[in-house]
């Protein structure tokens, strides 16, 4: 155990000062605009979501379909904002919150989510440190930013009543739990895709191209895939030592 907590080189020549810097302001941008997003937009809640609350006219931020009869007042935000095309046919600003796992995949499970996180966020951070000089250095900015910035904003809690945010990892009553995710990319939503399957099986490897929208996401989710793709083709580098060799 102690051999990880012996790093070749001080904290500052794995992360320099100016890598921090530009770390922080990303993170600060993501959380941002996920603040922004949560009071502007109405919470558009999937119906797991909606059934863990007994939604009321309280609920000021829950979509009104969503928030029981019609004689509900309307919630106080924006339904959505339209980006790129008519009405927003391309791309389209829409809230809702994933408390399961990659693309809303898995069970619900906001606690078991964030520690998961944590314990990704941890195993970095060390890896960085020892492996110094393995992968762009950009490309690790981006992966860090974007993992810190969900695990803080896996850390609180978004209020149905009044939009404000709590800090909890625990489900709170009259709160909702998850990342906030809120660009939506309309996608191929070519349906015979679906129906291309491996003979024998259930796998279907071009179904990806019979989603109606992509996964919806946020700054953090785009930082991550961008980082992870950069290391992808930078990790198997020489040390910059040995470059000149």
């Amino acid at each position: 155990m102690k051999k990880y907590f012996q790093f070749p080189v001080p904290f500052l020549a794995a992360f320099p000062r100016s890598w921090l810097i530009f770390f922080v302001l990303l993170v600060v941008a993501d959380l941002s605009s996920k603040v922004w997003i949560t009071r502007t937009l109405n919470f558009d809640l999937a119906p797991y979501q909606r059934f863990e609350h007994n939604l009321g006219p309280e609920h000021k931020a829950v979509l009104r379909r969503y928030a029981g009869p019609e004689s509900l007042e309307k919630a106080d935000g924006l339904d959505k904002i339209d980006i790129l095309g008519e009405n927003g046919r391309y791309i389209n600003l829409h809230l809702v919150f994933n408390d399961r796992f990659v693309f809303g995949s898995g069970p619900a499970a906001p606690v078991l989510g964030f520690f998961l996180t944590l314990g990704a966020v941890i195993f970095l951070f060390f890896y960085r440190w020892h492996n110094y000089n393995a992968g762009l250095s950009l490309a690790w900015l981006f992966v860090f930013s974007g993992a810190l910035g969900n695990l803080i904003d896996k850390m609180f809690v978004k209020s149905l009543l009044d939009r404000s945010w709590k800090f909890s990892i625990v489900p709170q009553k009259d709160h909702v739990s998850g990342v906030v995710d809120f660009v939506e990319c309309i996608w191929f939503d070519y349906a015979p895709a679906a129906g291309w399957c491996i003979p024998g099986t259930n796998f279907c490897p071009l179904g990806w191209l019979a989603w109606p929208v992509w996964p919806i996401w946020n700054l953090a989710d785009s930082l991550i895939v961008v980082g992870m793709i950069l290391l992808l083709f930078t990790m198997k580098q020489p040390p910059a030592e040995q470059k000149g060799r």
